[in-house]
């Protein structure tokens, strides 16, 4: 089954139409582009009018200092859409670099614009998906400006596993895992020195676990919510901009 096929049995299992499902009932036969794992296909302040539908796989934006040193802003993951530019504003903000082999729909204007309800419906999505990375943003901010080493990357590996866990990639508290320790020092703005101690501290401490080389599995969710500063079943609302009932 095609990744995008899986993603909208996984829609339709839930009675809920996501934004790849509107998409597709708009567009049906989309082109389809792939990108092997670390190829950047797009450098900051490259000319930039589209959007982009990830399909599979995972892609970090960044920026990158005069002498090279990167920071990591966002990492879409799959179903994830962003804004790389627009017609009054076509200049990419971030290089976009893939994290693993990935499967994406660029989205030019002309393929949205339209009177149709599917057409509104689809804008409407994807105006709630800027709002997302927006509240992401803001809780990873929090945590480079206020948070030591433990508690930036216990978000971190809390902020994947709830956005994989919405979408159906977990396996209970079990998800893959293709960033290197240097990735996620660049995400969570820390030496590799320093990501390399911290996992291996929340391992020897039973919080986290590698099943296997490109796996990792949140063993104390609790624990993780602790040192992040996190209540998990509000955040799960607030990093998905979903309304509390």
């Amino acid at each position: 089954m095609e990744p995008q096929a899986k993603l909208l049995q996984r829609s339709e299992d839930r009675h809920d139409q996501t934004l790849i499902d509107i998409f597709l009932r708009v567009q049906p036969k989309p082109q389809i582009e792939t990108a092997r794992k670390g190829k950047t296909l797009i450098q900051e302040d490259d000319f930039a009018d589209h959007s982009m539908l990830l399909l599979e796989g995972w892609m970090a934006f960044s920026k990158m200092l005069p002498e090279g040193e990167t920071q990591i802003i966002d990492v879409m993951l799959p179903g994830d859409f962003a804004l790389i530019g627009a017609a009054n504003a076509p200049v990419a903000a971030c290089s976009v670099e893939a994290l693993s082999d990935t499967r994406f729909i660029n989205i030019r204007a002309a393929q949205i614009n339209g009177p149709e309800a599917d057409m509104a419906y689809l804008r409407e999505l994807m105006a709630a998906e800027i709002v997302r990375t927006q509240s992401r943003t803001s809780e990873l901010l929090l945590r480079m400006g206020r948070g030591n080493a433990a508690n930036r990357v216990a978000y971190a590996l809390l902020e994947f596993f709830v956005r994989l866990e919405v979408i159906g990639l977990t396996k209970g508290t079990c998800f893959g895992f293709p960033m290197t320790q240097h990735k996620l020092g660049e995400f969570t703005g820390l030496s590799n020195v320093h990501v390399c101690r911290t996992l291996r501290r929340f391992e020897r401490d039973g919080i986290i676990s590698h099943p296997t080389a490109s796996e990792i599995n949140l063993v104390d969710l609790d624990a993780l919510s602790d040192i992040s500063g996190i209540v998990l079943e509000t955040f799960r609302n607030e990093i998905l901009a979903r309304r509390t009932p």
